[in-house]
């Protein structure tokens, strides 16, 4: 049977939420992927757990917000991320006003705004916010879908302006801009990783910065080179690496789509990855 990393009963437990609106389900798979990765990297000392609305059993007696704070509060967390790209999602029910009356005009404003008054009242969670900077894929032969488009886009650049901008324009709040799903997966990593080890040297985990020679393999099902066959599902784990050709094949196919031509031609010689 393939070996696992030792339980400890002296691992420090990590909880980490994933916020964002609907429009980046690439990069919550991407998130996802990551924090896998580095589970497996700090299991001797440390077990993370992420926290995806859409992995949990949420109910159909109650609203989508009011079952996720049943089982996790973004302020109880150790680290929250967020992620952005062209909208800011659904307006809250009444029953999740503000203090002063005011609605949330989303549950990732509701998840944000939750996180930065925990980090302000106990120093945790860390809050990490991510834009994405690409262009936004949007039909105009439906005008009422690029309307709500639009109206989406101005709940964002508003939440942006008053979390993140001063009046004079100036920035008041750190964020990290991002092109595509290669630069978020480096980007999110390196972050994740850091922080994860400087909370861990806070505890006086200092043995947290080299990792991986405290740990069995990830696969141990025979020689992982594939040569010309290729990568099934039970592969993902030594399957790594081409995360900038997948998004670029499919920003290119959506485009192609959107304008009624969802064909692509992917052309390479034979053993180069094209499946």
């Amino acid at each position: 049977m393939p070996e696992t990393a030792p339980e400890s009963s002296h691992r420090q437990c990590l909880r980490v939420f994933v916020s964002s609106p609907g429009d980046v389900a690439e990069e919550r798979l991407i998130a996802k992927r990551v924090l896998e990765r580095l589970a497996d990297a700090f299991a001797p000392v440390a077990k993370i757990e992420p926290f995806f609305w859409e992995h949990e059993p949420l109910l159909a007696s109650d609203t989508f917000q009011a079952e996720i704070l049943r089982r996790v509060r973004p302020r109880e967390t150790d680290i929250v991320i967020c992620i952005l790209w062209s909208r800011l999602g659904t307006r809250l029910p009444q029953q999740f006003n503000r203090p002063d009356g005011t609605p949330y005009q989303s549950g990732t404003e509701f998840e944000f705004e939750d996180a930065l008054e925990g980090r302000r009242q106990r120093g945790i969670p860390d809050l990490l916010v991510y834009r994405k900077t690409a262009e936004p894929l949007v039909s105009l032969k439906d005008t009422q879908v690029a309307r709500q488009a639009l109206q989406q886009k101005e709940l964002l650049d508003d939440f942006v302006k008053r979390f993140f901008y001063g009046e004079d324009g100036t920035l008041t709040a750190s964020f990290q801009p991002f092109e595509n799903a290669a630069d978020f997966e480096t980007r999110l990593e390196e972050h994740l990783r850091k922080l994860i080890k400087e909370r861990l040297a806070k505890l006086g985990i200092d043995d947290a910065g080299d990792l991986r020679n405290n740990i069995p393999p990830t696969w141990t099902e025979g020689n992982p080179f594939r040569g010309l066959q290729a990568f099934e599902f039970q592969h993902h784990a030594i399957f790594f690496g081409r995360t900038r050709a997948i998004g670029e094949v499919l920003d290119r196919l959506k485009r192609q789509s959107a304008d009624g031509r969802a064909f692509l031609l992917v052309l390479g010689a034979s053993g180069c990855g094209k499946s």
